[in-house]
């Protein structure tokens, strides 16, 4: 008897790989909660998470009758059954009706329920509830139990989702900041160029035809150089399909398009068994590839570049070496730092973020290479 109703709960369960194919975070709370509430036989639940440097919980995903109510609801930490549970860290078994002096603005309605709190690293994240079990039994210190033990990984993959989308957050203001520079630095300077050389045309051109020529030559170079310049800022701007495709196919297709458009002999390689990471993973590396690139383009006067893309059991390692003029490493970076330059603080930045290392080696007239190593 008791086989039998674990083989009825196994149908009835959505199976974990659709939470594997969740894309957002409220995706993956929602299907997490819908998987726990099943799972328990609860006929409600919702689930609450606690604001960075704020004392409040509020409600990022519900299930049952009450649901549209529920989302509506915030705590702060003390205040009702979740603002107690996550003060104190403590789970909470309630069966009857909730008369309990430390609880303060109890839903009605509630027959008996389960409230615990998401603990990662020592820190609650959220709270956990179910409420109201279906048909005439109530939770009991079993179901508590249980409840616990789907809870554990349940704190570990939301507190994984909430740090990919800060991740992204901040990969994304990277991404603006180095917008404004690359265009500060590249693109207005050479506008401002062919501005001076169409002036000094428009002076010299009823004093002296000839030299107003050779300057509208100039203008005209100037010109070509800012469209190139442009065309170039909105390749290195695209950002892959990394949704659908490898990061590996992605990167293969950029580094050839980058050898067409740079006129240096590029070429991309990669060794290990294939094991694709997060997205946000493949979005970062993807973008240190563009800016070591960029680099390459700009300043290493190379005449070839080779993009490596390793797979190793517990990490990936992206490799770039050119066989360029190289520098000193330790001015570069020191000026890099003054001046606010974004490749290599980039490329830093976005190492540090996905807890990697970096490591940059160049020597004068011996080329570089760029080694990045980050963890699955």
């Amino acid at each position: 008897m008791v086989q039998e109703k674990a083989t009825e709960r196994e149908e009835i369960i959505p199976p974990f790989p659709e939470i594997a194919a969740v894309t957002t975070l409220e995706e993956l709370l929602g299907c997490l909660l819908e998987t726990i509430t099943l799972a328990t036989d609860a006929s409600e639940g919702s689930l609450m998470l606690l604001h960075a440097g704020r004392e409040l919980l509020t409600v990022n995903s519900a299930r049952g009758p009450r649901e549209q109510v529920v989302r509506s609801a915030k705590r702060h930490l003390g205040e009702g059954i979740s603002g107690w549970v996550a003060k104190h860290k403590e789970p909470l078994l309630l069966i009857g009706s909730v008369d309990d002096p430390r609880f303060s603005g109890v839903e009605p309605g509630i027959k008996d329920a389960m409230c615990i709190p998401l603990v990662e690293d020592g820190r609650v994240i959220g709270v956990l509830s179910v409420s109201n079990k279906r048909g005439e039994e109530t939770f009991s210190e079993a179901d508590l139990e249980r409840f616990l033990t789907m809870a554990r990984p349940s704190a570990k993959m939301i507190a994984l989702a909430l740090a990919q989308r800060e991740l992204d957050a901040e990969s994304s203001a990277w991404a603006r900041r180095k917008l404004a520079q690359e265009i500060h630095d590249g693109l207005l300077q050479s506008l401002s160029t062919l501005i001076l050389h169409l002036q000094l045309y428009e002076e010299l051109k009823g004093q002296d035809p000839r030299k107003a020529g050779v300057q509208l030559e100039e203008s005209r170079k100037q010109a070509l150089d800012c469209l190139q310049e442009l065309r170039h800022l909105v390749f290195d701007l695209r950002l892959a399909d990394l949704e659908r495709l490898s990061l590996a196919e992605e990167l293969r297709k950029y580094v050839a398009e980058f050898g067409r458009r740079s006129n240096i002999d590029a070429h991309f390689s990669f060794s290990g068994k294939r094991k694709e990471p997060p997205l946000s993973v493949k979005k970062n590396l993807y973008r240190i590839a563009q800016e070591a690139l960029t680099n390459v383009r700009r300043h290493a006067r190379a005449s070839r570049v080779d993009v490596r893309l390793k797979y190793a059991p517990h990490e990936m390692e992206l490799t770039i070496i050119d066989d360029g003029q190289g520098f000193r490493r330790e001015e570069v970076l020191s000026r890099a730092q003054e001046e606010k330059r974004f490749g290599l603080l980039g490329m830093q930045e976005r190492t540090y973020l996905l807890g990697g290392k970096l490591e940059i080696k160049s020597t004068p007239g011996q080329g570089t290479t760029v080694r990045v190593a980050v963890p699955f």
